[in-house]
C-alpha cells in the first residue's frame, strides 16, 4: 500500500519474512525553505549503498549476512498531511510485523509520522544542526522547522535529546530550558569528549522502554556533508557522528531514520556518508543481539 519498487538498498533485498530491518524511502521535500532536493535522496543513497563494502570494522559485523528488506518508496502527494498519513500507515505495518523500520527522507518532518507509529513511552534521539522546535514557521504549524515541537507535544519534551544542535532561535532555547529537553551542542561534545557524550546518550535512552534515533545529515559540518538544504558550519565530523550513532544503538532502539541529503548539491559525498551512517547503525544494532 502506497509503495512503489526501486533498486534495493545495498543492491540486494532480503525477503520480508526473513528480514530484521525494513528500509523504505520517502521522496518528499515540499516544506523545505532554502535549497530543496532531499526528495532525490532515497534513490541516491540506494545507488551508493550498492557500491560500498558491507563489512563494519566498527562493529565487527558482515552486513552481507544481515537481512534487510527494501520495501520501496512511499507514493507521496503534494499535501503534507496526506503524505504523513501514508508514511504512518507504512511504518505501522512494519512495526506490527515486529521489524525495525529504517526510513530515508526526504525532509525531516517525515520523522513525525514514523515516531507516531510507536507507543508514546519512547525516548527520541535526534542528531541535527537545528532544533526544529519553532511553534510555527512561515505561518505553518507543521513543517521541517516545527515538527520536533509537535513530536515534543506528543512524547513530552523530557523524552527528547538533540545532539549536534548549533542553529536555533532564542525562543527555542528557552523552550528547552523550561521544558527540560536535553541538548548537546558541538561545543559540549568537544568539551566532554566522545566517550562521555556516548555514555550520556546511552544513559538518556536507557530510561525508556523503546527508543528511536533520527539523523539529519546537516548535523555534520558542511566540510563533510555539503549536499544539504540548510548547511550550518561548526558541526560534527564523520567520525564523531558514526561513533555516537553506533553508541546509541541499544537493544531498545526500535526505529531509525536518516533525512535531508540533497544529492544534487554535491558530487555524491553526502549520499555516501548518509549510506554509511545507515549501514553502521544497522551493524551496531545487530551486534547487540537484535536478530528476530
Amino acid at each position: 500500500m502506497f509503495l512503489s519498487g526501486r533498486v534495493p538498498f545495498t543492491g540486494v533485498s532480503a525477503p520480508l519474512e526473513k528480514a530484521d530491518y525494513v528500509f523504505f524511502g520517502v521522496p518528499y521535500d515540499k516544506t523545505s525553505t532554502y535549497k530543496a532536493g532531499s526528495r532525490f535522496a532515497p534513490g541516491a543513497i540506494r545507488d551508493v549503498s550498492a557500491n560500498l563494502e558491507l563489512y563494519s570494522i566498527r562493529s565487527g559485523v558482515d552486513l552481507e549476512k544481515v537481512p534487510v528488506h527494501d520495501m520501496g518508496d512511499v507514493d507521496v502527494v503534494d499535501d503534507l498531511e496526506e503524505t504523513h498519513q501514508r508514511v504512518s500507515t507504512v511504518a505501522t505495518e512494519i512495526v506490527q510485523a515486529r521489524k525495525i523500520p529504517i526510513m530515508v527522507g526526504g525532509e525531516h518532518s517525515l520523522t513525525k509520522p514514523v515516531v507516531e507509529s510507536f507507543e508514546k513511552d519512547m525516548g527520541l534521539l535526534s542528531f541535527d544542526a537545528h532544533m526544529d522546535l519553532r511553534d510555527e514557521f512561515l505561518g505553518e504549524k507543521l513543517s521541517h522547522a516545527t515538527f520536533m515541537r509537535r513530536v515534543a507535544e506528543r512524547l513530552g519534551p523530557d523524552h527528547i535529546m538533540e545532539v549536534g544542535v548549533r542553529a536555533f532561535t532564542k525562543p527555542e532555547l528557552d523552550f528547552c530550558k523550561r521544558e527540560e529537553l536535553t541538548i548537546v551542542t558541538p561545543l559540549d561534545l568537544r568539551k566532554d569528549g566522545l566517550d562521555k557524550t556516548g555514555r550520556r546518550i546511552t544513559s538518556f535512552l536507557s530510561k525508556f522502554r523503546q527508543a528511536y534515533v533520527t539523523v539529519d545529515i546537516d548535523v555534520l559540518d558542511p566540510a563533510f556533508a555539503p549536499g544539504v538544504g540548510n548547511p550550518e558550519p561548526d558541526g560534527l565530523s564523520t567520525d564523531e557522528l558514526l561513533t555516537l550513532v553506533s553508541a546509541s544503538m541499544l537493544r531498545i532502539v526500535s526505529g531509525f531514520d536518516l533525512v535531508e541529503v540533497s544529492p544534487q548539491l554535491d558530487s555524491g559525498q553526502t549520499a555516501a556518508v548518509g549510506a554509511k551512517v545507515i549501514l553502521e547503525a544497522i551493524a551496531a544494532h545487530h551486534a547487540r543481539g537484535h536478530s528476530r
